[in-house]
């Protein structure tokens, strides 16, 4: 009966060492399995990362060059704009500092074309206070000519512009300084004068 228990004994850890064999085969498949299984995932998610860092890296890129862009062409808008308004500050300067008797003759085609009773005040600067006494004198003899009271007057006063003149009546006000006439022209013909600078 010892011999038969010996036997039986050794049959058990004959079939448990070939269970645990098998077992570890298996363990050792399975495990091989979830790791080629964990490294494929892991490469999928690596790979999805780097497509989604590249896609962030082309779109931040493209953004960044478009912004750049932007504020190039807002730099050349405003360049251009800043071109376009020193024109008209040269157009200025030069009426400023053209001959007296042209002066003169522009100045009174616009005061005339300007008054509307004959007994206006004209504000100037006091720069072209001693011009304007002459324009003023000939103008009220024009206007008297012409059946008007011709009784312009300069103001003791002078006015903070640099050319042309302010005129001032009891009902109007009218605003002929050269200042204003530039400004005017340069809204009226600013498309006009980008057009001929920058073709």
């Amino acid at each position: 009966m010892a011999q038969g228990l010996t036997d039986l004994t050794n049959r058990i850890l004959e079939d448990a060492r070939k269970q645990a064999k098998e077992e570890q085969i298996r363990s050792r498949e399975e495990a091989e399995r979830l790791a080629e299984a964990y490294r494929n995932e892991t490469s999928e998610q690596m790979a999805s990362i780097r497509e989604d860092y590249r896609l962030r890296e082309q779109e931040e890129t493209r953004r960044i060059i478009s912004r750049a862009e932007m504020e190039a062409k807002l730099r050349l808008l405003h360049h251009k704009q800043e071109m376009i308004h020193t024109a008209f500050e040269r157009a200025l300067s030069e009426f400023l500092n053209m001959p007296e008797k042209e002066k003169s003759s522009l100045y009174q085609k616009l005061l005339l074309s300007a008054v509307e009773e004959g007994n206006e005040t004209i504000a100037v600067s006091s720069t072209e206070r001693e011009l304007w006494a002459k324009i003023i004198a000939e103008a009220n003899q024009k206007l008297k000519k012409n059946g008007q009271s011709g009784k312009l007057k300069l103001r003791e006063e002078p006015a903070e512009i640099k050319g042309g003149f302010l005129l001032f009546s009891s009902t109007y006000e009218v605003n002929a300084s050269l200042e204003s006439l530039i400004a005017d022209l340069e809204e009226r013909y600013y498309p006009e004068v980008a057009g001929i600078l920058f073709k």
